[in-house]
């Protein structure tokens, strides 16, 4: 069992204005899974992609007045946790020092008019800024909202978003999932000591999911300056980047997708360790 307070990451939020050209890259260019169709609200577009360790949410709100005007945009804005239970999680949480906001639950009512829990969530603010928000996402069982199969655990829920990457074979990339998260801070010294803290992790590279690395860089906000994806084979992926016009930047042993296609974001790919 791992000594982190949290399970691993549920899932990252990209802020966008246009939600459905990215939706489609991944989908539709790239042939990742979907793991919640894309949705046209008053409020939103949304949809989720998944990458077998984690989710990609693309949201483009109406408004997005809570993001700063001179801040970089679109983005990728959030860190949702998994928590064990929930509020096992809180109170290791406390121990360990952080501060949180109290836990809110967003509801709906069920085919059977009864009020159900959708989600709960609980931002850690001590890591949290207007440009990148972490927070633990624990999501009930029966939510009223979600297209996933009612009555899953999150692992459960996993298992088969797993399932569904492999039965693609990762895509046209070949990817088998996030590896990197990088990340952007005012006070590199001060996020090492919260970010090794919240995930028991001593490295330099924090391992904040069995899989996945948070990078820290100096800048002057708190900000995610890219996503790392390992693929099985960098040469192959490269050569569809390359054939469909989709290839940016190189980057040593990185390539990257073109800010064209990516909206400005940076995706970067490298090659899976064996």
């Amino acid at each position: 069992m791992t000594s982190r307070a949290y399970r691993g990451i549920d899932h990252l939020v990209v802020r966008t204005a246009d939600a459905a050209s990215l939706y489609e890259l991944f989908s539709g260019t790239l042939g990742l899974p979907v793991t919640w169709p894309l949705e046209h609200r008053t409020f939103a577009t949304f949809g989720w992609i998944g990458f077998g360790n984690t989710n990609l949410e693309i949201w483009a709100a109406t408004d997005n007045s809570d993001l700063p005007a001179d801040g970089p945009f679109p983005l990728v804005q959030q860190i949702a946790l998994e928590p064990f239970e929930l509020s096992d999680t809180l109170a290791r949480l406390k121990t360990l020092g952080f501060n949180c906001k109290t836990p809110r639950t967003f509801s709906s009512k069920d085919k059977f008019g009864k009020e159900t829990a959708n989600f709960t969530n609980s931002v850690l603010l001590d890591l949290s800024s207007d440009t990148c928000c972490v927070f633990l996402c624990d999501w009930g069982r029966e939510a009223p909202i979600v297209p996933w199969t009612k009555g899953l655990t999150t692992q459960e829920r996993r298992v088969l978003e797993q399932d569904a990457m492999r039965a693609c074979g990762g895509g046209a990339l070949g990817i088998v999932g996030l590896s990197e998260i990088a990340l952007s801070t005012h006070d590199v010294d001060d996020a090492l000591d919260r970010w090794r803290g919240l995930a028991a992790s001593k490295e330099q590279a924090i391992k904040i999911a069995e899989d996945v690395e948070l990078r820290l860089s100096p800048g002057k906000r708190d900000v995610i300056q890219s996503l790392t994806f390992s693929v099985r084979d960098l040469a192959h992926a490269r050569r569809f980047l390359v054939d469909n016009g989709l290839l940016g930047r190189e980057e040593g042993d990185a390539v990257m997708l073109s800010h064209h296609v990516s909206q400005g974001l940076r995706f970067r790919f490298v090659q899976a360790a064996s």
